[in-house]
């Protein structure tokens, strides 16, 4: 094979494994867990954060609390089976509700995705409160698989 030849190839090769390697970043769950649990920069991020490092068991969730609820993190972690979607997620909402009073109800998190058993999983946490960009409450935990 000529010199011209051998590099057209590699180059091309190259450009294959580029388009191949974005197209399962695009498309993977597991991608799109580490983003949310790496991307912390505001609110409604560490609220995200939270939620899927609460749904995977991932100990980065223990740099988002204040440490005064480590016995309650540890609790779900020993507790609960991570939960990995296998495709990704069908939604993910989340808000920061407040009454007309202007009492705060804290953010509330739906997450949905198919599961590793290819189960619709739902994923709900509510009233999580926020104060110095550090989880310092949480509500009640649902999840369901269907």
């Amino acid at each position: 094979m000529k010199k011209n030849s051998k590099i057209i190839l590699i180059v091309f090769l190259a450009v294959v494994f580029a388009c191949v390697l974005t197209i399962w970043i695009y498309n993977s769950p597991a991608v799109d867990d580490y983003r949310w649990v790496r991307s912390r920069d505001t609110e409604r991020e560490l609220v995200e954060a939270f939620v899927t490092a609460l749904r995977i068991n991932h100990p980065a969730a223990y740099e988002m609390i204040d440490p005064s609820l480590s016995p309650r993190l540890d609790e779900w972690m020993n507790a609960h089976q991570a939960k990995r979607c296998a495709r990704k997620s069908y939604i993910f909402l989340s808000g920061n509700a407040t009454r007309a009073n202007g009492e705060k109800l804290g953010w509330d998190v739906v997450f949905g995705c198919v599961d590793e058993n290819y189960a619709y999983l739902s994923f709900k946490v509510d009233r999580i409160f926020i104060k110095n960009m550090k989880v310092i409450e949480w509500g009640e935990v649902l999840e369901e698989e269907n």
